[in-house]
């Protein structure tokens, strides 16, 4: 009796472990990075930058890179602050002369904002 007792509690142990690890709320894309607008252009010639706070798995971007974007594929407005999701298409160091008044991101970039 004792053995069947501990089969059956062994077998609602594990049922109950199955569900335990999905994250129901983790609904994005493993391709997109989560981002911060840390600047944008407000007709200064300073460049539009997000800072990456959370990467893809396996990637060459770490947490705190920079990359420059095109805020008007977003589809709607943003601010310094906010917070973006992106998949980054193409990308290459940037290049170019530097102002001290304004950021200057480490990449340049071609990129994709997710959905949600």
């Amino acid at each position: 009796m004792k053995i069947t007792i501990s089969k059956i509690s062994v077998f609602l142990l594990l049922i109950s472990l199955m569900g335990a690890g999905c994250e129901k709320d983790e609904k994005r894309d493993s391709l997109c990075f989560q981002g911060e607008v840390i600047s944008l252009n407000q007709g200064d010639g300073c460049q539009n930058i997000i800072k990456i706070t959370k990467s893809t798995k396996d990637s060459e971007f770490e947490v705190g890179n920079t990359i420059s974007f095109d805020p008007d594929l977003y589809g709607g407005t943003l601010k310094v602050g906010d917070v973006v999701y992106f998949k980054i298409i193409q990308y290459e160091d940037w290049e170019g002369p530097a102002t001290a008044y304004c950021l200057w991101p480490k990449f340049t970039a071609r990129i994709e904002f997710c959905n949600n």
